[in-house]
């Protein structure tokens, strides 16, 4: 039987880490409980036998009626359909699992939730309340393709500085390490694209999937877009250098990396190209693989 731990993290919010701590997940997926008597649970996280039965216990005596996923990773979504067993709640989304292009092997294949599909799809900014709740959906995705976060606009109708001001940001934003952007799963065109897009949004924090509370969410923003471009600025320098092997570029951007990490930091650096690829700087003589060689597209 688990020992569930809820920590009263606001005065409306709740948490609890699922019991899934890896190099990927850190010390497990946060899943979020907003709300007092009537709740909604954001990101119930992956199949763990004993865990949501467990949760759902600890919460006796509160009725579960609305589950929200950030994205169907299977440390995020898989976990619903039990929730959604036992209590009866409705599910919210930005849809099914896809991914952004099917001409390149798909790695990441096996972490996809591919069964999820919400009751209830949501578009960008869609405002929509549970409970007396209020929430809006922000697309953001990047890091998959279905990627969503979650503003916390207003409570019982007071206004939006008394919700709050938080914005639930699943992997797209964390605290603790940069996000894996891994195509054709991920994309990071679409990832920079919507980190961009919530530079100066103004809010008090970021309830990141991953590690603790981002209480400087403008600083964190900007230090990650800085971090991305740094990475692209050690490409183009390979390049430069006539280095167009990704095994070759993964051995001088990322020295004494842990061999467990040397595959997601080569999936970065594909990242990186195709983007760079997108943007006509680079290009490659057997399309985007780990297999082909890359040069920059003036040939300098």
């Amino acid at each position: 039987m688990f020992m569930i731990k809820i920590k009263q993290i606001s005065a409306n919010i709740r948490r609890v880490t699922c019991p899934n701590p890896s190099k990927f997940t850190f010390k497990g997926t946060n899943c979020f409980i907003i709300g007092q008597g009537d709740l909604t649970i954001i990101d119930p996280g992956p199949i763990i036998t004993g865990f949501i039965p467990a949760l759902v216990a600890a919460l006796a005596g509160e009725t579960i009626n609305h589950i929200l996923i950030t994205h169907t990773h299977r440390d995020h979504s898989p976990a619903a359909k039990e929730l959604q067993q036992l209590s009866g709640a409705t599910t919210y989304g930005a849809g099914k699992h896809q991914i952004y292009r099917h001409d390149i092997e798909n790695r990441f294949e096996k972490s996809g939730d591919w069964q999820f599909t919400p009751d209830i799809k949501l578009i960008d900014e869609q405002v929509f309340t549970c409970d007396g709740l209020g929430f809006k959906a922000i697309q953001t995705d990047g890091h998959c393709f279905n990627h969503i976060s979650f503003a916390l606009t207003h409570i019982n109708n007071s206004a939006t500085i008394d919700a709050e001001n938080a914005l639930f940001v699943g992997d797209h934003i964390m605290g603790w390490a940069s996000t894996i952007v891994a195509p054709p799963d991920g994309n990071m065109a679409r990832y920079m694209l919507n980190l961009h897009k919530l530079q100066n949004t103004n809010y008090n924090v970021f309830y990141a999937a991953h590690g603790a509370a981002i209480t400087q969410p403008d600083d964190r923003v900007a230090a990650l877009i800085k971090h991305r471009m740094t990475r692209e600025a050690e490409i183009l320098k390979c390049l430069q250098n006539g280095i167009g092997d990704i095994v070759e570029m993964v051995k001088i951007n990322y020295p004494n990396l842990d061999d467990a990490l040397i595959g997601p930091a080569a999936m970065s650096t594909l990242s990186q190209l195709e983007w760079l690829i997108d943007k006509n700087m680079v290009v490659t003589d057997k399309g985007l693989s780990f297999e082909a060689q890359y040069q920059l597209a003036n040939g300098t």
